[in-house]
């Protein structure tokens, strides 16, 4: 099964590597990467972009990408402007299309640029959205999710929606029991947006408000992707349930073997963030 891209490749003609470079490394602010040795002959540039890649390849008979296009994402909605204005200042036409601008390579292929949302906020859950909650949760963890030997039905707990330019773009579930605040499930409907991150922190709001001190998750070992999330906005590792996803199967057998990246699910990890 399909997990993720690893890269994309843009053509470029003869002898083009000096402009990728100035254009994609110096402009853009992508990391070079070394080629494998046996490809070096074929000439081009590779470039990390976050965990994938692009990669700029020697094409023969070389003719630019004016409609298939990569699109780049930056962290946030000031990035973008001020990288078109570095493009700009650089002698590249930038058009823009809403919240997103078009450029040119050296080489006349199309990129797109995007940042997150610009208007992008958090609120509850209303009950006339409960249909539309319960096709998000189904849709990702079936009708209920397990661990610890506990089950929860997530499409009827207390939930946060973020809305991106007013279009609903996330949903959090999350439980309150005893002055903790469970997180249940986080759905970021659009990837690179800053959905997560605002569910998150609006969540932790929603908990110390309601006399929480403490937000607390659990995931499973593959999910690197949440981990990654979760510890920058001050989530901590505070316990390992070794082979503890075996025992969350005897209650939803479905959960699969394997996750994130071919990783074997195996074991629940505990994360918290004091409030």
């Amino acid at each position: 099964m399909i997990g993720r891209i690893d890269h994309v490749q843009v053509a470029a003609p003869a002898g083009g590597e000096g402009a990728a470079r100035a254009f994609y490394g110096d402009l853009l602010g992508l990391a070079e990467l070394p080629k494998p040795e046996q490809l070096r002959a074929r000439g081009g540039v590779w470039f990390a972009v976050g965990e994938q890649q692009l990669h700029v390849g020697i094409e023969e008979d070389f003719a630019p990408a004016r409609k298939a296009h990569p699109a780049l994402a930056v962290p946030r909605a000031g990035d973008l402007s001020a990288l078109a204005a570095k493009l700009e200042a650089a002698g590249r036409n930038v058009s823009w299309d809403g919240p997103r601008f078009y450029v040119e390579d050296p080489f006349g292929n199309r990129l797109e640029l995007l940042a997150p949302h610009a208007e992008l906020r958090v609120r509850a859950l209303r009950e006339d959205e409960r249909a539309w909650a319960a096709a998000v949760v189904s849709e990702s963890w079936d009708e209920t999710v397990v661990s610890g030997g506990r089950e929860h039905r997530p499409a009827l707990l207390p939930a946060l929606v973020a809305e991106a330019d007013g279009e609903r773009a996330g949903l959090a579930t999350y439980l309150i029991v005893d002055g903790d605040c469970e997180l249940v499930t986080l759905d970021a409907l659009t990837v690179g947006g800053g959905i997560g991150s605002a569910l998150v922190e609006a969540l932790a709001d929603t908990a110390r408000a309601a006399g929480c001190t403490r937000l607390r998750l659990v995931t499973t070992n593959d999910n690197l992707p949440a981990l990654r999330l979760y510890q920058r906005h001050g989530f901590v590792l505070a316990a390992v349930r070794l082979d503890g996803v075996q025992m969350s199967r005897q209650r939803k057998p479905q959960i699969p073997a394997t996750g994130h990246a071919g990783i074997p699910i195996r074991d629940e990890l505990v994360l918290e963030r004091a409030l």
